[in-house]
């Protein structure tokens, strides 16, 4: 039993080290063949930051002046365009409009549609479902229009056609007045 799991540690070690030789960018650095060093060749490639030739280190200091010109740049460009970022992300809402609507107060769910459900009447059911969490709705012309306001006032005109004006915002409708449609409307 020993031996079975000294075996087992033995090959997830040599698995281990072989997945690591072969991972990329571990082994292609060596090349096609590979040749033992001398210590004068290691000692040649670790050569200290003073031993640096004087042309090279003058490149070096130049290309790190014109890498903070750069980055310097790159500051100034990105606070510049920041704020345009930002606006642009923002999608433009358009401004409230007043508007007078005729249609239809009804919940959510049924959006005008009103079954008759058992045990409710149109406005029972209607009620309910809004004292479930679903919206009041006005249906006007094919469209659904939120109602927000009085709610009180509201709910005295569910299931009937009612004349609503108020502040329109996409399809949310704060509503100002609400009153009985006429038969024209």
């Amino acid at each position: 039993m020993g031996t079975s799991n000294n075996m087992k540690t033995s090959w997830r070690r040599a698995t281990a080290v072989a997945v690591f030789l072969l991972m990329p960018g571990v082994i292609p650095t060596m090349g096609s063949r590979c040749y033992a060093q001398t210590q004068a060749q290691r000692d040649a490639q670790m050569k200290p930051a003073s031993e640096v030739p004087d042309a090279v280190a003058k490149e070096l200091q130049a290309m790190n002046a014109h890498i903070g010109q750069l980055e310097s740049r790159l500051n100034n460009l990105a606070a510049s365009v920041a704020p345009l970022t930002t606006a642009a992300i923002r999608p433009a809402r358009p401004a409230p409009t007043e508007v007078t609507l005729t249609g239809k107060v009804s919940c959510g769910h049924c959006e005008g549609i009103q079954t008759m459900h058992k045990g409710y009447t149109q406005f029972s059911w209607a009620f309910y479902s809004v004292s479930q969490g679903d919206d009041i709705v006005l249906v006007a012309r094919d469209k659904t229009y939120k109602l927000h306001g009085d709610i009180d006032r509201i709910l005295k005109f569910m299931c009937d056609q009612a004349r609503v004006t108020g502040r329109l915002e996409g399809t949310t409708l704060q509503m100002e007045t609400i009153g009985r449609a006429t038969k024209n409307e």
